[in-house]
């Protein structure tokens, strides 16, 4: 698999979600492995996992070019809404509310008092429904 083949897989998945290695030997699997680590070794970053199996180790690495390090908050679908505005401000609360360094449409408006509205369908998108619960939760 090549890397831009892995990075479109994963842009299909929460940012939220946790990730899991799972080793394979034909017919069974070895091992899964929930600790997975970036790392710089001066050629960019790489996703490591070193598993160790008696008698033998096994190293498990997936070189990243530098320019891929973030994935795009609209990556996510935040659902379809009566206006442009709208939709850039349920963005801009997804972006906030999940702490992205992702540049805002509007900076100034204040996304912790703000509830978005439901999308053109009239439910909620299931990310900020997410975030409203949490921050409901919170209160």
């Amino acid at each position: 698999m090549r890397t831009k083949d892995l990075i479109e897989v994963l842009k299909r998945f929460d940012p939220e979600s946790n990730v899991r290695l799972c080793v394979n030997m034909p017919g069974r699997v070895i091992e899964t492995h929930d600790t997975l680590w970036v790392a710089d070794y001066g050629e960019g970053p790489q996703i490591n996992a070193a598993l160790d199996f008696r008698p033998f180790s096994v190293y498990v690495g997936c070189g990243l070019e530098q320019f891929v390090r973030k994935v795009s908050a609209i990556a996510v679908d935040l659902g379809d809404y009566d206006s442009d505005e709208t939709t850039a401000r349920v963005r801009d609360f997804y972006v906030v509310h999940r702490e992205l360094d992702e540049p805002l449409t509007y900076p100034d408006f204040d996304y912790e008092d703000w509830l978005p509205p439901r999308t053109v369908s009239g439910e909620y998108n299931e990310h900020i429904a997410r975030i409203l619960r949490e921050k409901l939760l919170r209160e």
